[in-house]
């Protein structure tokens, strides 16, 4: 085709990023100019969007990960219902920086993931792992205008990965000419960080899950106060630590234990592990901030575990993005846990918390369209390196 030969040889492309998170809170979109590709890239964001979901939406996107009130059916409709609403936004988000679709080249979605595991489970005799992102990238194309580029994860499970996390390639690219020892933390529903080091090696980096990230605190909200999350920390700064519910955390929770590379989801940290805690929190007796005291500071003490068993480098500099960045109580737990290290927010090197992600994934695109693999080996765990997403094209001519 045409039009796609075009693209590929472009010098600057107009790129949307898309991010639907597992905090099902709503679609984040960032439009970039970039040029070049790895090391050589270079972009700037022209404008951000942010669409939240309706409440009934975000249980539907729920119903849609939950095993026991899912279906076939629902799964099929939602995976379009997705792309509509998602370019929807789109065209909002061109309509209010003045663009059309004629001048954007690219969308780089992420999808919205409703299952993922990432490790091989027996399938008539033979071990399967498996992702599923809906929000279908066809579909996205079709009714924008615009090429899209989606299901970044799924090569690199295809070689034995564990597609995910992806944003380290994108930490790597924008961090490294920092030349400091860093570990850049994203805190969505899921936490995860990237080790760089201070000469850049990419052979050198770490990255993985760590665990919840707003996923524990938002369900602990929602059940106990029916509020969508805890903002600013302000619950959890009106309680204590309760150590008897901090120890059965621990003993519910065998994913920080797990050497990297590893990943999880809210089929690990979802509504039976909420319910779990809770009940425990219940019988005990335990005042409903001291719950959301407690399970935010067992996020923060995931992530420096991870750090402490995992990572075996030292750090000059904590650098946190992601909604999680938002919390006050959080953030001073990790500067408790990290005694000593700086914590820092990715606004200060030129991110917006809210939209690393949605950067990450246009950046992606970029490097997909150029055929520049960017799954890192050492923290999928895959076999080799390999091109991430499926281009889903629309004629322009």
């Amino acid at each position: 085709m045409m039009y796609l030969n075009n693209l590929i040889h472009k010098q600057m492309r107009k790129v949307i990023g898309l991010m639907s998170g597992t905090s099902c809170d709503g679609v984040d979109l960032a439009l970039l100019e970039i040029s070049g590709s790895g090391m050589d890239t270079k972009f700037e964001v022209l404008s951000k969007y942010h669409q939240p979901y309706s409440p009934e939406q975000k249980q539907l996107l729920l119903q849609c990960m939950d095993s026991q009130h899912s279906n076939v059916k629902l799964i099929s409709q939602v995976n379009f219902y997705l792309a509509h609403i998602w370019a929807e936004a789109i065209n909002a988000m061109l309509m209010q920086c003045g663009e059309t679709a004629r001048t954007i080249d690219l969308i780089g979605s992420h999808g919205q993931t409703i299952y993922h595991q990432p490790y091989p489970e027996d399938c008539l005799g033979l071990g399967v792992n498996s992702t599923l992102q809906i929000g279908d990238p066809a579909v996205l194309a079709q009714l924008t205008g615009i090429t899209a580029i989606g299901d970044f994860r799924v090569a690199d499970m295809a070689v034995g990965g564990q597609g995910a996390p992806l944003v380290p390639y994108f930490d790597w690219l924008f961090f490294s000419r920092f030349k400091k020892d860093l570990l850049v933390l994203n805190i969505g529903g899921i936490a995860n960080f990237t080790y760089i080091p201070a000469d850049g090696g990419r052979t050198k980096i770490r990255a993985f899950d760590t665990g919840p990230g707003n996923m524990l605190i938002d369900q602990c909200m929602q059940r106990l106060y029916e509020l969508p999350y805890d903002r600013n920390g302000e619950k959890a700064l009106l309680g204590t630590r309760s150590e008897k519910l901090f120890t059965c955390l621990q003993k519910l929770d065998p994913f920080p234990d797990q050497p990297p590379p590893k990943s999880t989801g809210r089929e690990h940290y979802g509504q039976d592990f909420v319910l779990s805690v809770l009940r425990k929190a219940i019988r005990w007796r335990i005042p409903e901030p001291d719950v959301i005291n407690t399970v935010t500071d067992y996020t923060a003490y995931t992530i420096w575990r991870a750090y402490r068993d995992f990572v075996g480098s030292e750090i000059q500099l904590l650098v946190v993005g992601g909604g999680g960045s938002h919390n006050t109580f959080l953030i001073q737990c990790l500067q408790e846990y990290f005694q000593g290290i700086p914590v820092e927010k990715v606004t200060i090197y030129g991110l917006e918390e809210n939209f690393k992600e949605a950067i990450c994934f246009a950046v992606l695109a970029n490097e997909c369209i150029q055929s520049i693999p960017v799954n890192l080996t050492t923290v999928t765990g895959a076999q080799k390196p390999v091109i991430l997403g499926k281009i889903c094209p629309v004629n322009k001519s």
